[in-house]
């Protein structure tokens, strides 16, 4: 028995001396295999080196002339503080929520907290999933710069070591501010320089202690805490950083209790308030054309512009209101219906949208002045409108007037029936009140001039998006400077830049060039003719016909279609815009040297159609060509370049060069385009066209203007181009395919009252100049009758110096007494028009779409791009 004893003792033995052999030997084997994995991964792990001198990609920012941000566009929203710029307290909110050892040098929590580790492991174990992680700030900054979000024991394991690198070579300070620019806050905000912009709308040495502790609280969970979407679980978590703060010290008891009690006060701040959509569209294009999109949105650029922001945001008002305007027929004789709602919401969508949700069926943003109700009852004679669920409004009357059509008279307009109107769950547009502005029976041009009315009186109107389309583009008139681009109704609804691109006929607002060429004595005899003409010249007012190389013949007729059957002065020809003395003067000076003229204001030959047709508009050119010929008058005779950039700087403060830039700052020019005499009488004769003629509704502005009316052929296209001492507008309205916009649309309706209302805040606080008189100009007496000298009783106008009236009437009048022209047409030009107006034959295409979009987003540079010529 005892043997047996023995025995089976020397087996136990021998069993746990095998069992503890094989287990050392596994131990060692773990440990010489985890040792040389560990040696492996850290011998392969990236140097960090280089973070001592991170650069982020950064986005592109673009600015206005006062310095005030415009934009700012890339991948991701960065703003980089440097360690000066983080405020304390703000590194405590996030220390307090994200890793309370961080400051400690104790090896068991810095940099890696190891009884964190084997917590989140047990929880993990308990749940069999990670549920929960354990990664202190210099592991977080790890993985961010360096690894995968993927959650792998090789990844943490180099995660860990990347943490002890990191703390070798940098200070916790150091580490901590890398963490604080680095990680990702949620909507689009990497660092909380980009969220407390986002966020707050502010530097983050303005935010409040609540608004500190609101961000220390997003990196566990920066879409689940974000306080933009779930705003009870935000203040949960705000007041729970709030409470780790406390107990770390970093706070008082009272100071807990005031930020713990503190409303949630955070909105989504766009980084610039981007009033300038269109014009930044072509800034990124050109720079993506000349440098590629990574040089453009990741290398932190900044963009200096010519923007005025206070010009440009009424530049974009003006176009929306007379845009809505003309949709509602505000602003013509022509009557406009409404269409009806956008659409009709359920009872579901309705519930929604009294919440302030924003339907499915809109636009993702309000396009002009435009806001979204949604009906909850109609009665005959009113409508209760939920206003974007923020408040209930209801519409009477005075909100539908616009669908009687212009004022008849004395006779009381009818009243609109709401219930056959609208119904319960229409989704509708809405805008604050305008007054229509409709002027008085028997008033010259019938021109309405809305007006705005006080905060006291507005109200809410019914209305629609319209379908026409306008641009403006204002500039200095002495250095070319753009103050403010805006390419249509609303860049939400469509990205094509009209001010740049739309080709579209000018009609009488071409008129000046050809009139430049008649009075411009010297140039004429240089070109071996010998009849110039002066601003009080008499032209015929008949009926004329001009017979082109094909034998047919083309007959001009005024607006009014009628004719004054005597002569009339050139000036008044011009102010009155009648089209018959026109095509008279053009004929008289010759198409080949208007065409060549014409030139001279940075025309292209290309865009000048030699034919009768010409001075009244039969070429295509765009806002911005308009606005920069014109200035030619205001400047006294100079061609300047327009240009929207002053300089484009690099991250390092280095200045890019502004290679093939088309609308970047460049010398100005040193010689004239025409003489100053010249652009003098004619801004001169300009002046009278808003003093007496079709702009006359502009004199109300009370200064020193001068400008034009221009409408084409079946009032496809509506102008006003205008200046005063410091800046020149150019306005255009008409539809995208070119259809008529109505039987009484004209350049004096549709377009001036926008150029009015733009020009009033461009003339706020400046002074009433009078335009400056160059030496080659003197004044005579002359018979207005006659347009010869007169030594007494005679009026008083400006001349040319040594091109004066004759001083007695020529014995034939121009073109003699006859109606019939040959033209000097070149037998390359055809016609098939007979007796129809030449606008017909000449340009009017339709406008090209906007380009297609990439993969990216971005537009393509297929045309519309940047680095386009543009003149």
């Amino acid at each position: 028995m005892k043997n047996k004893q023995r025995r089976g003792s020397r087996n136990d033995g021998r069993f746990w001396r095998v069992t503890g052999q094989i287990v050392l030997l596994f131990v060692l084997v773990v440990t010489i295999g985890g040792g040389s994995w560990l040696s492996y991964l850290w011998l392969t792990l990236p140097s960090v080196k280089q973070l001592k001198h991170w650069n982020p990609a950064s986005p592109l920012r673009i600015y206005a002339a006062n310095g005030q941000l415009l934009s700012v566009d890339g991948p991701r929203l960065r703003d980089t503080l440097s360690s000066q710029q983080i405020p304390d307290q703000i590194r405590n909110a996030f220390v307090s929520a994200e890793n309370g050892h961080f400051w400690s040098d104790n090896p068991l929590y810095y940099p890696v907290s190891f009884p964190g580790i084997l917590r989140a492991a047990w929880i993990d174990l308990i749940h069999l999933a990670p549920v929960q992680g354990a990664s202190t700030i210099p592991e977080q900054v790890a993985r961010n710069f360096y690894l995968s979000p993927e959650k792998t024991i090789t990844r943490k394991v180099r995660e860990i070591l990347l943490a002890y690198k990191l703390s070798q070579n940098f200070t916790h300070r150091h580490i901590l501010d890398l963490y604080l620019n680095k990680i990702y806050l949620g909507n689009g905000a990497y660092g909380i320089g980009a969220a407390a912009q986002i966020y707050y709308g502010k530097p983050v040495n303005e935010l409040t202690l609540p608004q500190m502790a609101m961000l220390g609280g997003l990196p566990a969970a920066p879409e689940y805490f974000n306080p933009l979407a779930n705003p009870k679980a935000a203040r949960d978590r705000r007041n729970y950083v709030i409470g780790r703060m406390l107990a770390h010290g970093y706070i008082t008891a009272r100071q807990a209790q005031e930020s713990e009690a503190a409303p949630l006060t955070a909105q989504y701040h766009r980084q610039g308030r981007n009033t300038a959509r269109y014009a930044t569209q072509w800034i990124e294009h050109w720079l993506v054309s000349q440098y590629g999109a990574n040089t453009t949105y990741r290398t932190g650029l900044k963009v200096y512009t010519t923007i005025v922001p206070k010009l440009q945001e009424s530049a974009n008002k003006a176009i929306a209101t007379g845009l809505e305007n003309y949709s509602m027929g505000l602003d013509s004789l022509d009557h406009h219906h409404y269409k009806g709602p956008i659409t009709h919401l359920d009872k579901t969508q309705v519930n929604q949208a009294t919440q302030g949700i924003r339907p499915k069926a809109l636009p993702p943003q309000n396009p002009g002045n435009l806001h979204w109700g949604v009906v909850l009852s109609v009665s005959h004679n009113h409508a209760e409108v939920s206003l974007e669920g923020r408040k209930t409004i209801t519409l009477g009357q005075r909100s539908v007037a616009w669908m009687n059509g212009p004022p008849n008279n004395n006779e009381k307009p009818k009243r609109v029936n709401f219930s056959g109107l609208l119904k319960r769950g229409d989704l509708i547009w809405l805008r604050h009140y305008v007054k229509p502005g409709w002027p008085a029976h028997g008033e010259n041009w019938r021109t309405a001039v809305w007006k705005i009315p006080a905060p006291g009186e507005a109200g809410w109107q019914l209305t629609q998006i319209p379908k026409v389309q306008g641009a403006l583009v204002s500039m200095n008139n002495s250095t070319g400077a753009i103050v403010s681009i805006t390419g249509g109704f609303s860049y939400a609804l469509s990205h094509f830049d009209r001010a740049l691109y739309a080709y579209r006929q000018p009609g009488s607002a071409f008129k000046p060039f050809v009139y430049a060429a008649a009075i411009d004595g010297p140039e004429l005899l240089a070109h071996g003719k010998s009849k110039y003409l002066t601003p009080v010249s008499p032209i015929d007012d008949t009926p004329l016909k001009i017979k082109l190389p094909n034998g047919t013949f083309y007959k001009p007729t005024n607006y009014e279609k009628t004719f004054s059957k005597k002569p009339i002065p050139l000036w008044k020809d011009l102010a009155d815009s009648i089209n018959v003395p026109s095509v008279r003067i053009l004929m008289h000076v010759g198409i080949p040297y208007a065409v060549s003229y014409a030139r001279k204001f940075g025309f292209k030959k290309s865009q000048l159609p030699p034919v009768p047709s010409l001075v009244l508009g039969a070429a295509d050119v765009t806002p911005l060509q308009m606005t920069r010929a014109y200035a030619t008058f205001s400047n006294g005779g100079f061609l300047i370049k327009p240009y929207l950039i002053t300089k484009v700087v690099k991250s390092n403060g280095d200045s890019l060069p502004l290679k093939k830039c088309s609308l970047c700052v460049a010398q100005p020019p040193t010689k004239p385009a025409i003489t100053p005499g010249v652009a003098y009488l004619m801004t001169r004769m300009l002046q009278r066209v808003i003093q007496d003629g079709t702009g006359v509704a502009a004199k109300s502005l009370g200064h020193h203007l001068a400008g034009k009316t221009g409408t084409t052929n079946d009032e496809k296209n509506a102008w006003f181009v205008g200046y005063g001492r410091h800046y020149i507008a150019s306005v255009w309205v008409g539809y995208d395919n070119n259809k008529p916009m109505g039987k009484w649309a004209a350049g004096a309706r549709e377009a001036l009252p926008i150029w009015i209302h733009f020009m009033k805040t461009a003339l706020k606080g400046e002074g009433d100049y009078p335009f400056f008189k160059p030496q080659d100009i003197t004044q005579a007496s002359v018979n207005p009758k006659t347009g010869t000298l007169q030594s007494d009783g005679g009026e008083v106008f400006d001349f040319l110096s040594g091109f004066l009236p004759p001083a007695s009437a020529p014995e034939t009048p121009l073109f003699g007494t006859g109606t019939s022209v040959t033209s000097n047409l070149p037998p390359s030009v055809t016609t098939n028009q007979g007796n129809n107006n030449f606008l017909q034959q000449f340009g009017n295409s339709s406008i090209n779409n906007p380009p297609n979009k990439n993969n990216s987003g971005k537009p393509n540079q297929n045309g519309n791009g940047g680095g386009s010529p543009l003149f």
